[in-house]
């Protein structure tokens, strides 16, 4: 039986609104995160890799660019957005999972030397499961980027989906518990990604149709681009945007 939050989960991301592939691509929270991915992947430059709950998989458009030669998957709980996803990259491998608990990506014995759960842990009611399944789907050399929220939950992150936020110490811990090893876990983000997140809660209604619904106009792309040039000066140790590398 589903969970409560992958009823949520379907219900919000089953619909694919033009503004939603704005936002993944021009929200300052979003590119800062594609930025942080993409430079701890080239680390390691893994030739294997699944993004977890990949949405339009605008992240893996990201990881292509750097990496041409590396064999991509990407999961995710949306059908609709899968099959969108197959039609426009048929070269990368897509698959419809529900991560909120136990799951098998359907290829048997699939293993991959990278996994990234980008903004997925928060939207779970089952995250040590969420993880000690994704385990399984990783190589013996395997490391997992993963990236989620800490701070408060409020009224905007509960309409999409989230279920709860993480310390540095609750992230360590759930890796650890679920046979992963942190090899680093750290907070990103003050002071303008958090009070981007303030102001966008003084009128949730707004700012979901705004930024999550219709296609950017000037408007919308001015704030965009002046955030992304604030984010600039954000603290890399203090905020609330959560980061962790980890290995099996």
């Amino acid at each position: 039986m589903a969970s409560e939050a992958s009823r949520v989960n379907q219900e919000y991301y089953e619909d694919v609104p033009a503004g939603r592939r704005d936002y993944w691509r021009k929200m300052a929270a979003c590119r800062h995160r594609v930025d942080t991915i993409l430079t701890e992947l080239g680390r390691y430059r893994p030739g294997t890799i699944l993004d977890l709950g990949c949405g339009d998989g605008a992240l893996l458009e990201e990881i292509e660019r750097m990496l041409p030669n590396a064999l991509l998957a990407g999961v995710d709980i949306s059908s609709r957005q899968v099959a969108l996803n197959q039609r426009s990259r048929p070269g990368v491998r897509w698959f419809v999972c529900d991560l909120d608990g136990d799951f098998v990506v359907s290829e048997e014995g699939s293993e991959f030397d990278a996994l990234i759960a980008a903004e997925v842990i928060e939207h779970l009611d089952y995250p040590d499961r969420f993880l000690r399944s994704a385990l399984t789907l990783a190589g013996p050399q395997c490391h997992l980027f993963l990236s989620t929220q800490s701070g408060p939950l409020r009224e905007t992150e509960r309409r999409v989906g989230h279920r709860r936020h993480y310390t540095p110490d609750d992230l360590s811990r759930l890796l650890i518990e679920t046979g992963w090893k942190p090899v680093r876990t750290w907070n990103t983000g003050y002071p303008f990604h958090d009070l981007s997140k303030w102001y966008a809660n003084l009128n949730p209604d707004r700012s979901l149709s705004e930024f999550g619904e219709k296609p950017y106009g000037f408007r919308e792309n001015a704030i965009c681009w002046t955030l992304r040039q604030a984010f600039r000066l954000n603290s890399q140790r203090r905020g609330a945007q959560l980061f962790a590398v980890a290995t099996r």
